[in-house]
């Protein structure tokens, strides 16, 4: 009888301890560990703002939505220290008050971004598309810079009634002052290289333990052009750096991990 009681008090001790464990799980750390994401940063002195225009689709593929790649390219320049980037629905918004449609030249760069009052512009092309795993995507980048002296006054609308050549204003009196740094990749899904910067952006962006876990960067495109929009960023901020005789720590156009 007095084994049978005991039997009875373990297995009550048990189920409380049992019912106690979701309680007592987070003061014991069973808690994923946060970690700090690589952050991009920019070689200026001071904080400038670009802007990023619809992308063009060479891929071949129909339904490349470069509006969309666009906004991630957005999202991503925003995140850069020292950086600003103007939302896409404004760029638009100013591409259709002066009636463009795309920007095919330095001029019309230029008119652009003094209509946004922007330090830079970025326009892009999509060059490779594979949206089922494993996932591929090829772009082409520029960033066009004004450079120091350059008209920047907001644009009078009598100017767009002038004649205008590439890269000229007034018949060619004042010549437009840009600077231009270009990146392109191919991001392949079954190269070790893509695989492994894929795994350095996700490390601190995505949680092992959900839906949204690093593996969910291999297999959904949206994710995947969010980690390419990193990479030929942080490809455009470096080829910035070289154009204007800038050393960037280690190499790389990233802000130092604090210890």
């Amino acid at each position: 009888m007095g084994s049978l009681t005991a039997r009875l008090s373990n297995a009550r001790i048990l189920v409380v301890l049992l019912a106690l464990v979701p309680l007592l799980a987070p003061m014991f750390g069973c808690q994923s560990k946060l970690k700090q994401p690589t952050v991009l940063k920019a070689p200026y002195e001071a904080e400038r703002v670009w802007a990023v225009v619809p992308f063009a689709n060479e891929s071949g593929v129909s339904g490349v939505d470069g509006t969309m790649i666009a906004d991630r390219f957005v999202s991503e320049i925003e995140q850069v220290d020292g950086l600003r980037c103007l939302p896409l629905n404004r760029t638009l918004a100013a591409m259709k008050s002066l009636g463009m449609t795309g920007i095919r030249d330095v001029q019309a760069a230029s008119t652009l971004m003094r209509t946004l009052q922007a330090d830079g512009l970025v326009l892009g092309t999509v060059t490779d598309w594979e949206p089922y795993k494993p996932l591929r995507f090829g772009v082409a980048v520029e960033v066009i810079s004004a450079t120091d002296g350059a008209n920047r006054r907001p644009v009078d609308l009598k100017e767009l009634t002038m004649p205008t050549a590439e890269s000229t204003r007034a018949g060619g009196v004042e010549k437009i002052r840009a600077e231009v740094s270009q990146g392109s990749r191919v991001l392949d899904g079954r190269n070790h290289e893509t695989l492994m910067e894929l795994e350095r952006y996700t490390n601190g962006r995505s949680d092992a333990d959900t839906a949204l876990g690093s593996g969910a960067y291999e297999t959904r495109m949206d994710l995947f052009t969010r980690f390419g929009a990193y990479i030929l960023t942080r490809d455009l901020l470096e080829q910035e750096a070289a154009r204007l005789g800038i050393a960037l720590e280690g190499g790389r156009a990233e802000r130092p991990k604090k210890d």
